[in-house]
């Protein structure tokens, strides 16, 4: 379930040897493009500009990454807050601490045919619990249908799965994200919900740890938020860099959908881990643990780490060096 994340390292410069190095395992989950930013950080080895030895490994599923985290296999994961609240539900102590996105980013494609999304009876998302999941219900439930009612869910797996349970009819409808939907789009599949286009404040990837472990190594945590953030400046001033990274850790080949990818991501340059960006998933896992909805929801984030990045004056000296936005 486990594979390591090895790359071959892009001549960009070389950083000084620190003192002190700490070895972090980071865990990504899925490979799209939302994690392009945390790739560029590792290939352009700006996590060693802060002081650490960064490993990269990839565990499929939120679930499963988070497991790790809790069992210290590894020390930062980067998932789906749905699974760090329903964690911090059962006793356990994960606390996310920074994120990746500003809004939904899913796309509903119906089959050759479909017009409405009322027509669909059925929709191909990757697992139950997963990101498309919870995206899928509540943007089939935003529409005024029931999920699982009006509309099964059905298990398909990989986006790629996904379209190709359209093509062949064993779905009505897919929920896809980019890169994915170049290639729907291409196929001739009509669009029936662009999330992205609703200004709907989440994030599907944040950054969660351990509270304990942070307290314990709060210094090599906030060098860990220097380089990603530094890292996600990097990817929006390095078009061509960003574009191989996303090529190669991605497996494309066609400049195309390696564009799609770059074009429709956006990454905050102060990446606070704010509860608005967790708001949907708070009333999601409540349907399950109502507990949950009387809890105050700051006690699942600590903002500490990014605020003080921000009041020193480095996320603001990066944007002016980088001459991003």
């Amino acid at each position: 379930m486990r594979r390591l994340f090895s790359t071959a390292l892009l001549s960009i410069g070389l950083f000084a040897a620190p003192a002190y190095a700490a070895q972090i395992t980071l865990i990504w989950t899925s490979e799209t493009g939302t994690f392009a930013p945390i790739w560029v950080t590792k290939e352009a080895r700006i996590f060693e500009k802060y002081g650490n030895q960064v490993q990269l490994v990839f565990i499929q599923g939120a679930a499963a990454a988070a497991a790790a985290v809790i069992s210290n296999d590894a020390q930062i994961g980067s998932f789906s807050p749905q699974v760090v609240l329903t964690s911090a539900m059962q006793g356990l102590d994960l606390v996310m601490i920074g994120r990746l996105g500003n809004s939904m980013d899913n796309r509903i494609f119906g089959r050759k045919g479909i017009t409405d999304i009322k027509q669909v009876k059925s929709l191909a998302i990757s697992r139950f619990a997963s990101n498309a999941d919870f995206a899928g219900r509540f943007l089939v439930e935003r529409a005024g249908l029931k999920p699982d009612t009006d509309i099964a869910f059905l298990q398909f797996g990989n986006q790629s799965n996904r379209i190709a349970a359209i093509e062949t009819g064993r779905a009505d409808a897919a929920i896809v994200t980019p890169p994915i939907t170049l290639q729907a789009r291409k196929m001739g599949f009509p669009l029936l919900i662009d999330s992205s286009k609703l200004n709907i404040p989440y994030s599907s990837l944040f950054f969660s740890m351990r509270k304990s472990y942070l307290a314990q190594h709060r210094e090599d945590m906030k060098n860990v938020m220097k380089a990603i953030i530094e890292g996600v400046h990097y990817f929006k001033a390095h078009k061509d860099f960003s574009f191989k990274v996303i090529a190669k850790n991605m497996h494309l080949s066609d400049p195309e959908v390696v564009e799609e990818t770059f074009r429709e991501y956006e990454f905050p340059l102060k990446p606070y881990p704010s509860k608005e960006y967790y708001a949907l998933p708070i009333q999601e896992v409540g349907r399950k643990d109502p507990r949950i909805l009387k809890e105050n929801p700051d006690r699942f984030a600590d903002m500490s780490l990014i605020k003080e990045l921000d009041d020193s004056g480095f996320i603001d000296k990066l944007t002016k060096e980088y001459k991003v936005k």
